[in-house]
């Protein structure tokens, strides 16, 4: 039936303020950019990792702003041409991420991004989509349900499916609060409350985590 498929929702997000994408978007409103993936780098620190595209005429001047900015950790240049660059960047601010993790929905990347909005495409279930939202209204995070409806993509695939260790370990890091901000467990108690180490438990939680987050065609 169809209210068994999974739901694709379009929504657009704005950037908080204290982020380096607001700044460049201010500074540089005709620049464009794409957000290609987001993970989780650090998850102690609460540390993500990204791979983002940007052309504009000026992409020096805006490679050295995005580095200073006290909410980069660090930039590293991938490809560069004249009037467009891509670079991976380390940045502190997990909280969409750990939303979208937390209630189990797909990021469909690559993430276009325009007037410091983010235009994310979202697959899951209607129910966990909806509570998503509900959570984005609670935090006033600004965003705008532009589309949603029935998704046209299979998320029953072998990628996305997680292992019973890993399902148990996903729902002890939920229910014991790693993914809230702030966060009420850390990567050490956590790893001692499920018995493992605290590096090998950060290998597995990146692991699940690029498997319910990380939607690919």
């Amino acid at each position: 039936m169809a209210s068994d498929k999974p739901s694709l929702a379009r929504i657009k997000i704005k950037f908080p303020e204290q982020l380096w994408i607001s700044e460049i978007f201010r500074k540089y409103p005709d620049i464009k950019m794409e957000i290609s993936y987001f993970l989780p780098y650090d998850l102690e620190r609460s540390i993500g990792n990204s791979v983002i595209e940007i052309m504009h005429y000026n992409v020096d001047s805006i490679l050295e702003e995005v580095s200073n900015h006290p909410s980069v950790f660090e930039l590293s240049v991938l490809e560069k041409e004249e009037n467009k660059v891509k670079f991976n960047i380390k940045t502190k601010d997990p909280y969409l991420l750990y939303a979208i993790i937390k209630y189990g929905v797909l990021v469909d990347f690559p993430v276009r991004v325009e007037d410091g909005y983010a235009y994310w495409r979202l697959i899951s279930s209607r129910e966990q989509i909806d509570q998503l939202l509900t959570l984005f209204e609670e935090k006033k995070i600004n965003f705008e349900l532009l589309r949603i409806g029935i998704s046209p993509y299979n998320i029953e695939d072998d990628n996305y499916k997680l292992t019973l260790d890993e399902l148990n370990i996903l729902d002890k890091a939920i229910s014991s609060g790693f993914f809230e901000i702030p966060r009420t467990i850390s990567l050490e108690e956590l790893a001692n409350e499920l018995g493992k180490s605290k590096s090998g438990l950060s290998v597995m939680l990146r692991k699940i985590i690029k498997k319910k987050v990380l939607f690919e065609k």
